[in-house]
């Protein structure tokens, strides 16, 4: 038999729209990129060694690879740099022994990378940390999100480590384990405290340390939310939080802001989106300028909620921060960041996360929520510009992160400012029908 040709790489066909601009893309991902001769339909990008073609024409599916890459935490920087268009999704590490992200280019292709898991240096000084503060054995740290690793015990349950950045004063964390046991001691399903003093710091950071709250199959999912009443269960929850009691002392601080922006409430929280959007205004690509003044004059004119009745609130009451758990129930987790405010605040980000899926899952919220709450009529005449707020928050933030071009984040923006108009006239309705 005679001997194997020898092989030197594979280059993936990538089909895309328009030539010109995928070029122009791969190039800001710092591929050397040029056009055939033959004009507008076939092009390189080339990047140390690795080659891809990109392939223009109408109706073909996107394609996909997968890049093995030397730190695929530093690719995840390079590629989500401010003006970058697509979507790259952040890095975590896989049960493969892989540190994985994906990038998904203008077209649609979908580029997954890794790199070897290595336990990065903070990572081995958190889990030191855990073992001499706490007296327990750790057996692996898997992150979870941003800040947020598993912690996987050999001698007891696995516990969740929250490590905030070391800009965060040490007594905002401090409140977040307060208020988990105001909640723990109303029976409220959050996320518990897995130590009597669950706050502590390293390298500066403080660290918060909860159970971990084991979650059915994610195959399973949908139908164990469903088999514990779904959406209007969670609007019962919800209106059961905003009914509670005042409380004292953490209880009763200010809260409700997004915590990837600020700490504080809604105010703070459009303040930093319109920080970050100012700081990013030399990065607007040339003739773009009127998208981002169109995103800067919609983020000066939302609504903070001032002057609407306060409660305890979830900074972000949506189905991503409830666990199905086979014998607890749906438990609500991530509660850093919540306080007193503006209840419509929350209530008007859970009725759009789920209102932009089908509108008559507001419905089933509404039902769940009104025998707690009876919003008062400024609450439902100012309804839909509350509801504007987060969901534009977010389209900007995409854009000054690099994780959208600014012409994708305004027409975001745009659409979603739109939906919230039409969730917000549903709620209304729903919550006359009850009247």
């Amino acid at each position: 038999m005679a001997p194997w040709t020898r092989l030197h790489h594979f280059s993936p066909v990538f089909p895309v729209k328009d030539l010109r601009r995928a070029l122009d893309h791969y190039a800001s991902l710092g591929f050397v990129t040029n056009a055939d001769a033959g004009g507008d339909e076939y092009g390189f990008a080339d990047r140390d060694g690795i080659g891809l073609h990109l392939e223009a024409g109408p109706g073909r599916d996107p394609g996909q690879t997968y890049l093995y890459v030397e730190d695929a935490d530093a690719l995840y920087e390079e590629w989500t740099r401010p003006g970058i268009g697509g979507s790259t999704r952040r890095v975590h590490d896989t049960e493969y022994r892989l540190r994985e992200g994906a990038h998904i280019d203008p077209d649609g292709n979908l580029i997954r990378f890794g790199s070897p898991l290595v336990e990065p240096p903070e990572v081995t000084r958190l889990r030191e940390h855990l073992e001499s503060q706490y007296r327990i054995e750790v057996a692996g740290l898997s992150e979870l999100d941003l800040g947020v690793f598993r912690v996987d015990r050999r001698d007891g349950p696995s516990w969740v480590a929250r490590c905030f950045p070391s800009v965060r004063p040490m007594e905002r964390a401090e409140g977040d384990g307060e208020i988990l046991r105001f909640l723990a001691e109303a029976d409220f399903p959050a996320e518990r405290c897995a130590a009597p003093v669950p706050t502590s710091i390293v390298d500066g950071r403080p660290v918060l340390v909860t159970e971990h709250i084991a979650a059915v199959p994610r195959n399973e999912r949908r139908a164990t939310i469903r088999n514990f009443g779904g959406l209007r269960h969670l609007g019962a929850l919800l209106g059961r939080l905003h009914a509670m009691p005042e409380g004292t002392g953490a209880v009763c601080r200010q809260g409700g802001a997004w915590h990837h922006l600020a700490d504080g409430g809604p105010g703070e929280e459009i303040a930093a989106a319109q920080g970050m959007l100012h700081d990013a205004a030399d990065l607007v690509p040339t003739g773009q300028r009127h998208l981002y003044d169109s995103i800067s004059a919609e983020l000066h004119a939302l609504d903070d909620c001032t002057g609407l009745p306060q409660a305890l609130i979830h900074p972000d009451f949506v189905l991503a921060n409830v666990v199905a758990s086979p014998d607890r129930g749906l438990v609500v987790v991530d509660w850093t960041g919540a306080g007193r405010g503006p209840r419509l605040w929350s209530l008007a980000f859970f009725l759009f996360s789920e209102g932009a899926k089908n509108l008559h899952r507001v419905d089933r919220i509404v039902a769940g929520y009104r025998p707690y709450i009876r919003l008062e009529p400024e609450e439902l005449s100012r309804l839909a510009t509350v509801m504007r707020a987060r969901p534009a928050i977010l389209a900007s933030w995409v854009f000054c992160t690099g994780r959208s071009s600014l012409a994708v984040a305004a027409q975001e923006m745009a659409a979603r400012c739109e939906i919230a108009d039409a969730v917000a006239a549903q709620a209304r309705a729903a919550f006359a029908d009850q009247a």
